[in-house]
């Protein structure tokens, strides 16, 4: 029984080691499986009337991980049209290399006739509206990781055309100074009043998750502001762009500028080029950015196959690399778990009583959870032998544990 023991830790050991030493987001191995119109809330949209926001999730299937890599993507179509199930394709395509993967919805629509607005500041408003939800979804996300087995701290964003600017808007807006004034109660427009739109996290799921993100996957998309880029930036960023794209300048540029009829009422906005020459301003780690700039003049990618690797290569390193000091398994000092291998209890020491935890096994199922009791010990009695995660929870920090049942 002891050589069948020793076996089993060694097994445990190494098929960890193992995972590390082959980690892989580049190559599609997994089948895919979804969970569809996740109600997320109402808001107001432009005309003051209620809108219904939803979010599809997509997960891998046969994946071992028990913690995996969240990106949530957000739809184009130039903030009047577009919805999330156009990026159903791309969600499953994150979901065969081991994201969790999501779309969602957030509100479009501003005053105006098709793509010609009234003025500036409705798509300023619209593009505030967008970060706001996007924010918000986010958050919703965060606060699922639990039972749809996401890592924290390698939670991504990304979208296309204007949803690529929602994402960026999402990553990189974060103080309330960044607010434009016309995301305040502005002169109405059309015999509608324009009040004050709120904060730039928004409203919902407010005081649980942050919006924190370590990385932007930004097809063709722009910032209103190149400056919402700070100093100190570790927010990944993988970039396509067309040089010539007519509709979302790569450079500085307004939006439609080859149609001054519709430019005229755009604000600037600064395209994959500027935004890669700004983390180059800033001396961001190179690892941290690859920018394919596209000779070319579509509003879209030349091909979709190249374009998918080279987002995925240059995400690798940095999705299988950047661990923080909370996630590295069995690293904590100040918190010890024992007997390992546990049998009919798991002691804990060094977690606040009234934590949460979290079970699971190497296929990230939750065996059980619950919150750590003042005795400071999780029953086990029922759990069968085999090789599990313990999570911790505390406020917004995650421990987890390397464990074995025998």
């Amino acid at each position: 029984m002891m050589k069948i023991n020793i076996y089993l830790v060694a097994f445990f050991f190494i098929s960890f080691w193992g995972q590390s030493q082959n980690c892989d987001y580049v190559n599609p191995r997994f089948g895919v499986r979804n969970v569809k119109n996740i109600f997320l809330g109402t808001e107001l949209d432009y005309r003051l009337l209620p809108d219904s926001l939803f979010v599809d999730i997509y997960y891998p299937v046969g994946d071992p991980e028990a913690k995996r890599p969240l990106v949530m993507l957000s739809f184009g179509g130039g903030f009047i049209g577009g919805a999330r199930q156009d990026l159903a394709p791309l969600c499953e395509e994150f979901a065969k290399r081991g994201f969790v993967a999501a779309t969602i919805d957030y509100r479009i629509g501003f005053d105006g006739i098709s793509i010609l607005a009234t003025d500036s500041a409705e798509i300023l408003r619209a593009g505030f509206r967008g970060a706001q939800d996007g924010k918000c979804a986010l958050r919703y996300l965060k606060s699922r990781h639990l039972e749809d087995s996401i890592d924290l701290n390698r939670v991504w964003v990304g979208g296309v055309s204007a949803g690529s600017i929602v994402a960026l808007a999402t990553a990189f807006l974060s103080r309330d100074e960044e607010k434009p004034n016309e995301a305040g109660m502005i002169n109405p427009v059309g015999g509608r009043m324009r009040p004050d739109l709120g904060p730039i996290e928004g409203t919902r799921f407010v005081g649980t998750y942050d919006s924190k993100v370590q990385g932007v996957f930004n097809l063709f998309g722009a910032l209103l502001n190149p400056e919402n880029i700070e100093a100190g930036n570790q927010i990944a960023v993988m970039s396509y762009h067309q040089t010539e794209d007519p509709v979302v300048p790569c450079g500085a540029k307004k939006p439609y500028y080859g149609t001054p009829l519709v430019a005229n009422n755009y604000p600037t906005a600064y395209g994959s080029c500027v935004i890669e020459q700004r983390l180059k301003d800033l001396n961001v780690d190179s690892k941290l950015h690859k920018t394919w700039i596209y000779k070319g003049t579509e509003h879209g990618i030349h091909n979709q196959v190249e374009v998918l690797n080279f987002f995925f290569e240059g995400a690798n390193p940095i999705l299988c690399n950047l661990v923080s000091k909370s996630d590295d398994l069995n690293q904590s000092a100040d918190i010890h778990v024992y007997p390992n291998p546990f049998n009919d209890e798991i002691v804990v020491d060094g977690v606040a009583s009234g934590s949460k935890y979290q079970l699971s096994d190497i296929n990230g199922k939750t065996i059980i959870k619950g919150i750590l009791s003042p005795s400071m010990k999780i029953p086990s009695q029922t759990i069968v032998e085999g090789l599990y995660i313990l999570t911790f929870q505390e406020q917004n920090k995650l421990r987890s544990f390397k464990l074995s049942k025998i």
